[in-house]
């Protein structure tokens, strides 16, 4: 069993949220996946942000209370998140009471742990001028004030703060004066500490980054884990297994939270690989674990059409050379600087068997809700291999693009790599011609 002592899930992503019984789907496995912690957080819920300062409906407080209770049941603990940056005044008598009101209604519900979050601020600042130090003293006036207030309530009550500069491991004026200012008994979120990676949406998050945090800061990192996250691109899948992370992280952090994908049956089998993880991190297999739980979502028939899935959606956001990202096109040869006929023929072999693979996806059994959820994708792969086989066969750039890389709003359900290499792919060729 792992020795963090906060692991688990946030909703912290953009766009549509999850549903009640979403939630309680959650809670109710978590226990099984080495989990105690739910932060609700959705990005979009006015109450959460913009109108931070609105209670909630009386509908909205019962279904919070049904997950209060189902988290007391699974020994997890239930989080409401709070992200006023944008107007809160702290200052304000008038604020401060509105704030404290809003988290009296989650104290009652049995709520314990206390996120507040800074980050994402429609007006953003540089942290490295007197304004960002300026924004960290106000920030850190906030949040101190917040301790005493609530311990009053609820004397077990502990506390997480988000940055607005929330995504690396090294020194600013803002960070520095933040955490030299911060209440010892806050954590601290970060997203991503190593360098050779992207800072939000990480491939890797390293035990020396994370021992860096803490040279820098003083503090254990709490990771907002992005792993598979996907907002900015609904219609694209995430599938990797859970990877990239340090092993003594256990160690290191104070807490790790994922923060999935909008569709919460597509986040099961990751949500199983992060358990194994908590449970084992030195010993734990990345592909071994995914198969585990791809076929305890899909059955017997439909998991190695998800692993295949697995192989071509990779967790990539933004994939490109040195990003540290596993891109999907790492299933493709390299392309040259030269119009290369071995490549076509690499491409020929490689890409074949998927040619009918929405056919043999459609006969394979597994839960309908799960082929409902997947079948877009497969009939994209299969649109994919078809299209580059039928290019290599008699390039035609023009052609090819026009099957592979057509609007956002219609298909970007491919990821980012394999239309950048079909692009690639046509305008070496064409050129070539």
């Amino acid at each position: 069993m792992s020795v963090l002592r906060y692991r688990g899930v946030i909703e912290g992503f953009y766009g549509p949220m999850w549903t009640h019984e979403d939630r309680l789907h959650l809670l109710r496995h978590m226990p099984a996946w080495q989990m105690n912690l739910y932060i609700y957080s959705p990005r979009d819920d006015p109450y959460h942000r913009f109108r931070w300062d609105a209670p909630y409906p009386a509908e909205e407080m019962a279904r919070f209370a049904e997950l209060a209770e189902e988290a007391r049941r699974q020994g997890v603990q239930f989080a409401y998140a709070i992200s006023p940056g944008n107007t809160f005044q702290p200052r304000e008598p008038a604020h401060r009471q509105a704030l404290l009101a809003k988290l009296q209604a989650f104290i009652d519900l049995g709520c314990t742990f206390f996120p507040i979050f800074y980050d994402d601020l429609v007006e953003a600042f540089d942290p490295e001028t007197e304004v960002g130090v300026r924004h960290a003293e106000l920030q850190a006036e906030v949040i101190n004030a917040l301790p005493d207030g609530i311990t009053a309530r609820c004397p077990d009550a502990r506390f997480l703060f988000c940055p607005t500069q929330y995504m690396t491991a090294e020194k600013s004026r803002y960070l520095c004066r933040l955490h030299e200012l911060l209440d010892a008994r806050i954590e601290t979120v970060v997203t991503g500490v190593d360098p050779d990676t992207d800072p939000i949406c990480p491939r890797s998050f390293s035990d020396a980054g994370a021992e860096r945090y803490f040279a820098h800061f003083g503090r254990r990192p709490f990771l907002w884990d992005n792993f598979n996250v996907r907002d900015n691109a609904l219609n694209v899948l995430h599938w990797s297994p859970y990877a990239g992370r340090g092993r003594r992280l256990h160690e290191l952090c104070a807490g790790i939270v994922l923060n999935p994908q909008n569709d919460y049956l597509l986040n099961l089998p990751i949500f199983g690989c992060l358990g194994d993880y908590f449970a084992d991190p030195h010993g734990y297999e990345p592909r071994a674990s995914f198969r585990r739980h791809v076929t305890a979502l899909m059955g017997e028939e439909g998991a190695p059409f998800g692993e295949v899935l697995s192989h071509w959606f990779t967790a990539e956001w933004f994939a490109a050379p040195g990003s540290g990202f596993l891109s999907s096109e790492a299933n493709l040869p390299p392309l040259g600087d030269l119009p290369d006929a071995a490549v076509l023929d690499d491409i020929r072999h490689i890409l074949a068997p998927l040619r009918d693979f929405n056919r043999r996806f459609n006969g394979a059994l597994m839960p309908p809700r799960v082929a409902t959820a997947l079948i877009c994708f497969a009939n994209v792969l299969t649109e994919y291999a078809q299209a580059m086989t039928a290019f290599c066969d008699a390039p035609n750039g023009a052609r090819l693009l026009e099957r592979v890389a057509r609007p956002e709003t219609e298909c970007y359900r491919l990821p980012y790599s394999l239309i950048d290499y079909a692009k690639r792919l046509a305008c070496l060729f064409d050129e070539g011609a």
